[in-house]
């Protein structure tokens, strides 16, 4: 073929052989092979040639390479044979180049990506042909798709920008994130894309205001919508065949950003807690060499150490030279133990803090072990000093009374055993002594707790300074003290200490300004003779108080083996009284009160019996004296207060005329009138009796030892509707000035003056001002223990009211007073005179 200068060309003058020759050497040197393809007039193609470098591209020689009935090679992949067939049909019929690519499986059964391009010419006789060159682009395919793979599947928005910013490629995640598709992005202008304080012209470049390098920055993201949102991007710069390109990685950090300010609101509120907790938190370091630090610590630490936390931290020194040198040890050896075991470390520590007070701390740690071999216990320490003074108060009032000082009685059995060997062991005798103020009770009653109070400190310094050095004193309750005397080899010398203290204790003392004379009773039991343990000596010193109170005050009385037997008598009593309230072995035996105008019976007092079975019937003299002393006498009443208004109401439930049933209260009742009058509601609402049936009878000397409190509880009782007497008026001390403002309705006469009326001349005289007194203030009298129709004769000529004694009955169980008042008996006065 010419050239336009009618020139030859550089193939001209070459044989066909040397044409194929040269062909095959050039696409020997390709990563491929040439190929000719056919099209025969009828549309059939075919192959008639390949190069030679088909087999080392497919595996396969140039025979194999067979066409289907579309003329399609077969070892085209099925899914790109309709689109080739279609691109060969349009080259034949334009005569145009056919770009040449597509998937072919080779022998081993691998794909091969091809790509090449085959002009087509068409001969004379109407055939078309295309000579061309396949090139195995394989391996830059598979590197696309794993680059399109990174691109689509990548969690972060992936942005390549043109130097112009202008966004050029943008993977799915990027489209996500600015809610744009890839086509809407490409070409746009990537300030767009953020809200408008980051819209800055310089943020394409590298340094102070751009984003190019320098690790990731933080900006205002703007979707499609309008809605912002934090992005975090990072921004290289890569070149290209010469071509400034800038690669953008990005995401929304909408969930980190308010992670982090819930991260700083916790580390705030942490702050917050730790700053306003009574002690500091603190993170301690110990490291590989020994040294104890601190990395952390709260500003607790100002407060309570007296020290800011900077310095702490700084000098860890600080806080060791705070502890003493037995403290430092202890907390040094603690520390170490926890980071050998890993365990917890609980620390008590008394340190002296920048203020100069003393201060216990006490701190919870866990430790944990870092990779360079030190230890880090994070944890807390509180101030728990008022709680040190709080346990050491405890334990002060556990072995000492807070008021005098003294020790108690526990501190007293603990130091008796060491005193007890210590005796035992040289032969020596021990005395233990109760001690009991005389009439201290009045002190209090007359002057008030406080002034008590302070007579009772008065009382025991006047006796320890009557004590040797080795003796003990202790405060066992109220007025009583316990004293063991010890340090004397003969019991002579004991019994004059024991002298000596006695005769000391019976004198004056001075409390603002009040001079008071005190005496003190004592009772004393001899180690060994009497007992050989504390708790024995104690009970038999204070049988022997018991006794000497008995005779008077200012008594010394050593303990004797009849004295024990009362003492046992008396506590077996007291356990049966226990027994008897559970079993219900108390009764009520009721005396009828006798109207002395009319002789019926208009009332009754309830005297309470217990019918023991293993006693019998035990009179009230005998047990009513230990149950007040006991204590059991609040149940006791309480029994008798039920068991009497249920009888009483079921006689008016039997149609019996009703009358009202008195019931005794001791004055230990009074003085606690809680329960009282608690017990005397629960009464009532449960029987459903009319409280004017239910009468309550106070002794004078319980009224008259605290007037104020009886009176108040008398006229609570009153406004109850329950009417109230004083029993065995007479023996007592009755001011008529108190007398008078008791809101009462009785006045009952003691049958110790009722009994001599007709013999002795001052009985009469008293029961006859008694009579008068009661009624001048308009109070109702009854005497008691009428057994004479003498009596009888001479209470009516003086006016009194009532009366109840033997002369009419004897007192009775509920069957026969129930008899008793169905019969509707009466005193017949005529009958008994001419009697």
């Amino acid at each position: 073929m010419a050239g336009e200068n009618g020139e030859q060309g550089p193939s001209m003058g070459l044989s066909p052989a040397e044409l194929a020759a040269r062909l095959d050497g050039l696409s020997a040197s390709l990563p491929g092979f040439s190929f000719q393809r056919r099209q025969a007039p009828d549309g059939t193609i075919s192959y008639p040639q390949f190069g030679e470098t088909l087999a080392a591209v497919l595996g396969i020689g140039a025979e194999a390479m067979s066409v289907n009935g579309k003329g399609c090679l077969n070892v085209i992949h099925w899914a790109d044979r309709d689109d080739h067939l279609a691109a060969i049909r349009h080259s034949a019929q334009v005569l145009g180049v056919n770009p040449e690519e597509f998937r072919a499986i080779s022998a081993a059964g691998q794909v091969r990506w091809l790509k090449g391009a085959a002009k087509a010419r068409r001969l004379d006789d109407g055939t078309v042909l295309w000579d061309g060159v396949l090139i195995d682009i394989t391996d830059g395919r598979r590197a696309e798709f794993r680059l399109d793979m990174l691109m689509e599947h990548a969690a972060d928005a992936i942005l390549v920008l043109d130097e112009n910013g202008q966004v050029d490629t943008v993977n799915a995640a990027g489209e996500r994130l600015f809610d744009w598709s890839g086509k809407e992005l490409a070409g746009r202008d990537f300030l767009t894309l953020l809200a408008e304080p980051d819209r800055r012209p310089e943020l394409l470049q590298v340094g102070d205001g751009g984003m190019v390098g320098g690790g990731p920055h933080e900006m205002i993201g703007l979707r499609r919508n309008g809605a912002t949102f934090p992005l975090e991007i990072s921004t290289v710069e890569v070149r290209l065949e010469g071509t400034r390109l800038f690669v953008c990685i990005g995401r929304d950090i909408t969930a980190r950003k308010a992670t982090e300010a819930a991260l700083r609101e916790t580390e705030q509120r942490l702050r917050a807690i730790a700053g306003n907790m009574p002690g500091m938190v603190f993170q301690r370091i110990l490291s590989k060499d020994g040294r104890v630090g601190y990395t952390y610590v709260s500003e607790g630490c100002r407060s309570f150490l007296g020290v800011e936390p900077e310095e702490l931290m700084v000098d860890p020194d600080v806080f060791m030279q705070m502890l003493t040198a037995d403290e430092r040890q202890k907390f040094v050896a603690g520390l170490t133990h926890s980071a050998k075991m890993m365990e917890p470390y609980d620390e008590e520590l008394a340190v002296l803090g920048g203020d100069g007070r003393r201060r216990w701390l006490r701190g919870q740690s866990r430790p944990t072990k870092r990779p360079d071999g030190s230890v880090v216990w994070d944890g807390v320490m509180i101030d728990v000093t008022d709680r040190k003074m709080a346990e050491q108060r405890l334990s002060f009032l556990a072995y000492y009374d807070p008021l005098t000082r003294l020790p108690n009685r526990a501190a007293f059995l603990d130091r008796f055993n060491s005193a007890r060997e210590l005796a035992a062991g040289r032969g020596s005798p021990l005395a233990v002594l109760s001690l009991g103020i005389d009439r201290f009770g009045i002190i209090n009653a007359t002057m008030g707790h406080t002034i008590g109070d302070q007579v009772l400190i008065a009382a025991a310094d006047l006796l320890q300074s009557g004590l040797g050095r080795d003796d003990i004193m202790a405060r066992a309750s109220g007025d009583r003290f316990l004293v063991l005397i010890t340090g004397h080899q003969a019991m002579r010398d004991l019994t004059e200490a024991i002298e000596h203290l006695h005769h000391l204790a019976q004198t004056s003392v001075s409390v603002q300004g009040d001079e008071f004379d005190i005496s003190v009773s004592i009772g004393v039991a001899l180690f060994p003779r009497d007992g050989d343990d504390a708790e024995e000596l104690i009970r038999n010193a204070e049988a022997a108080l018991q006794r000497a109170k008995g005779q008077g005050p200012a008594t010394l009385q050593f303990f004797t083996q009849e004295m024990s037997s009362r003492v046992a008598k008396t506590l077996s009593l007291q356990n049966k009284l226990r027994r008897a309230l559970d079993q219900g072995e108390f009764l009520p035996y009721f005396q009828p009160q006798v109207d002395l105008v009319t002789g019926a019976v208009v009332g009754m007092e309830a005297l309470v019996r217990w019918n023991s079975p293993e006693l019998g019937m035990v009179s009230p003299v005998e047990f009513i004296p230990v149950a007040e002393e006991c204590g059991l006498i609040d149940g006791i009443c309480e029994i008798m207060l039920d068991k009497c208004a249920r009888q009483n109401k079921a006689w008016q439930e039997m149609g019996l005329p009703p009358i009202p049933v008195a019931v005794n209260v001791s004055g230990r009742q009074f003085q606690y009138a809680k329960r009282l009058i608690h017990a005397l509601e629960s009464t009532l609402a449960d029987t459903g009796l009319d409280p004017r049936y239910l009468e309550v009878e106070l002794t004078e000397s319980s009224a008259m030892r605290d007037a104020d409190n009886a009176i108040a509880v008398v006229q609570t009782l009153k406004d109850m509707g329950i009417a109230c007497s004083i029993d065995d008026f007479g023996t007592g001390y009755s001011s008529l000035s108190v007398l008078k403002r008791f809101p009462i309705s009785k006045l009952k006469i003691d049958r110790s003056f009722v009994m001599d009326v007709i013999t002795d001349p001052n009985d009469a005289a008293i029961v006859d001002a008694i009579v008068a007194m009661a009624r001048a203030l308009k109070m109702k009298v009854v005497a008691e223990g009428v057994e004479h129709v003498q009596h009888l004769e001479f209470l009516r000529a003086l006016g009194c009211d009532q009366m109840q004694g033997y002369l009419f009955s004897r007192p009775l169980p509920a069957t026969e007073m129930g008899a008793l008042l169905e019969e509707g008996r009466r005193l017949k006065f005529e009958e008994r005179r001419r009697a």
